[in-house]
This record gives structure tokens, sequence and C-alpha cells, in this order.
């Protein structure tokens, strides 16, 4: 963990936090624990220089994650895995901010943590967003948004909110990046003709879609990645067409969450996206966003 976000609690002791915090990388255990320590030291009854003491009856009952343990000043928000939701609910949402807009019960102000902020409903990011645009009239008010990546989020969120990188975790692990680059290269130095493209292609999505990360139709992360390891794959090819149609892959990977949330499959995304870019009889060319021409801009 970075100097910055080590820095938080006592920023937060010090009545000193942004009132909007996004929290992202590292991995999700690192973000769950920070969030606490910031709540507490946000509504710890006790000095200052000790918060959060980690006695008082609000440190006590503050947890993330702990549906037994109730503050009426500290709500948070996640997917309900025994429901198998894939997003947050617009109605999660509406239901944590009808506290924000009422006084605080017992503590000297309010926090809300959203987990997994990069897959709330969009109905649900606009809510919010209208929230972080009234400022609270006179007790402290505080949302902790925590995201895998900052860039998952709206960027109208991400303007209204102070952004804390915690360090690389749970966005991909490198020797794996690496692994999947150098397989990409030896399969691309292995094309054949456009006689047997389709075939070819289909491998490709098989190799992308191999390590998985694709279930979550809001997710950017997988997209995220193996855009990365298509740019990192094309550096290493030979011809500067092959370059240049392998960047423009990776620029549409980078875009293709939007089709998934159509509830289209992985593989069938990742083909038909290699197919318009990287069929020789056909190019397709410039870094325009296919997906845009495909669903309009976003």
């Amino acid at each position: 963990m970075n100097r910055v976000a080590e820095q938080l609690p006592s920023l937060a002791a010090a009545g000193r936090l942004y009132p909007s915090l996004i929290l992202h990388g590292g991995e999700p255990a690192d973000r769950l624990a920070l969030a606490n320590e910031i709540a507490r030291a946000l509504l710890c009854e006790g000095e200052p220089d000790t918060r959060p003491c980690g006695r008082c009856r609000h440190c006590r009952r503050i947890d993330i994650g702990n549906d037994r343990v109730f503050h009426p000043d500290f709500v948070f928000v996640r997917r309900d895995a025994r429901k198998r939701e894939t997003v947050i609910p617009v109605d999660k949402v509406r239901a944590l901010l009808q506290t924000a807009q009422v006084s605080p019960f017992e503590a000297r102000g309010q926090v809300f943590v959203i987990v997994e902020a990069e897959v709330l409903h969009p109905a649900g990011a606009n809510v919010l967003l209208k929230t972080l645009e009234e400022p609270a009239d006179r007790s402290p008010r505080n949302f902790l948004l925590l995201a895998s990546s900052a860039s998952e989020l709206l960027p109208t969120l991400r303007s209204r909110s102070w952004t804390v990188y915690l360090g690389a975790g749970d966005a991909g692990d490198d020797d794996d990046d690496d692994e999947l680059a150098s397989d990409l290269l030896d399969l691309w130095r292995r094309r054949p003709g456009d006689e047997a493209f389709v075939p070819w292609v289909s491998d490709l999505a098989a190799r992308l879609v191999k390590d998985g990360g694709f279930e979550d139709i809001r997710a950017r992360q997988g997209w995220t990645r193996i855009a990365g390891a298509v740019a990192a794959a094309a550096r290493g090819l030979d011809r500067r067409a092959d370059r240049a149609a392998a960047l423009a892959l990776a620029a549409d990977l980078l875009d293709a969450h939007r089709l998934r949330q159509r509830s289209i499959q992985p593989r069938r995304i990742i083909e038909g996206l290699a197919v318009r870019r990287l069929r020789r009889d056909r190019p397709q060319t410039g870094f325009g966003s296919s997906v845009n021409e495909l669903l309009g801009p976003p």
C-alpha cells in the first residue's frame, strides 16, 4: 500500500478527507480493510489523535460484510452472491441514499461504502452522482467507492471524487500476462493464409478467453487484460500492417464490455472484432472503435 493510502485514516480522523473517495487497485481484502479503518476514523468518538480507537461504540459496530453488525450512520452495499446478482441494483443504491437525506442518528457524520463500485447499475451510478453533486449542509457525509480499477467507473463519478490507488493486486499476475502475450505472438506468427483464416481466428479467441473472467457482464477487467496482451504481442510482430491491425484490435477489446452487456458470448465478440480488424482481404483501417460503429457512441 502506498504512502498516500496509509495517510487516509489520519486525514479522516482530522476531518480533512474529501467527501467522495475512490479506493482502487490492491486486493479486494486490502480495499475492505482500508475502508473499514477510514470509516472508523470518521465516526470514532475519541479524540482526533486517537481515532480510530477501536473501543468506542462506533468503532465496534463498523464491519463491512458483517450483516449482524448494525450502525445507523454506516451503510454499505454490495452484490448479493446468493441471488447471483451481476450488478448492484439501483434499488440498493436508492435505499443507501435515503439515509444520506437525513441527519446522523448517533455519530457526528455518516459513511457510505459501495463495494465493487465498478458493477453499479448505470441508473444507480447516476442516482449516486446526483447525491455527490449536493454537498452535505451540516454534518459530514463521506462516500467510499471500492473498485479494482477506477477506470471502470463513470468519468463523472471520478471527476467528483478523490482517487487513491492502493497498488498492484487483483488486476492480474504479471507472469500470466507475459505468458498470454507470448502465446499470442507465437499464434500470430503461425497465421495461415486467408483460406484458413476462420479456424485461426477461432483459436485466437479460444486463447483469449481461456483464463476466464468474463462471467460478469459488467466487468471490464478481463477485457482490459486481453487488450493489453494483444498490444504487447503487437510490438513483437515483424510486419507493420500486422502491428497496426493488432493494435486496432486491442483498442476494440477495451470497448468490448459494451457488447458483453448485450449478453453476447465473449468468444463470439472476439471472433467478430478480429474478423473486422485482421482479415487481410477487407482490412479495417484506422483506430476508431469498431464497437462504436456497431452500437454507436457510449
